[in-house]
């Protein structure tokens, strides 16, 4: 132990201080996700902001079937299986394009060509944001939407108000 700090061992390497959770948890289940067709639990734990609020509770990503690869180019696009709640799948199959767009957006190049639903029962596995719950006071909303009027992507400035939100509703006063 080095004078003056803590450190602690993460793999090989040597860390000083504390080490996220997040990095201890996608090692600890990056074999588990690997022999499910996911190179990493990103999609996983990314998933409820990828399929959005409409599907986030009723779908979830199974695993991906990538095809073998026959040359050193970019990889061929896979096959997403994803969960569907039985009655919702006629729904999420109208919006499938959007979906593929968007996971395909996840991994920053064109990694999925085709999804397969599985219609079967989807376990909640996220309760509703904290976030979302919490009420914003009028001054707080037109601060955010100040801040962030003037930036042009669409996604982009969704995502700061939702950043400015959370900032502004777990402030203590």
């Amino acid at each position: 132990m080095r004078k003056g700090g803590m450190s602690s061992t993460l793999g090989n390497k040597r860390t000083r201080g504390a080490v996220s959770l997040g990095e201890l948890v996608g090692k600890a289940i990056a074999p588990v996700t690997a022999r499910r067709g996911f190179a990493t639990a990103d999609l996983v734990a990314a998933w409820p902001e990828i399929a959005g609020p409409l599907y986030a509770g009723c779908t979830a990503p199974e695993r991906i079937a990538w095809p073998r690869h026959e040359d050193e180019g970019t990889p061929a696009p896979g096959i997403l299986f994803l969960k569907v709640d039985g009655p919702r799948a006629i729904y999420v199959q109208h919006d499938l394009p959007q979906i593929v767009d968007r996971v395909n957006a996840f991994f920053g190049y064109r990694a999925i060509a085709r999804v397969r639903i599985l219609q079967s029962p989807v376990a909640a596995t996220s309760k509703p944001s904290v976030a979302a719950a919490v009420r914003h006071d009028e001054a707080a909303e037109e601060a955010i939407a100040e801040t962030v009027k003037d930036v042009e992507d669409e996604r982009l400035r969704e995502a700061l108000e939702r950043l400015g939100r959370g900032i502004h509703g777990n402030r203590r006063e």
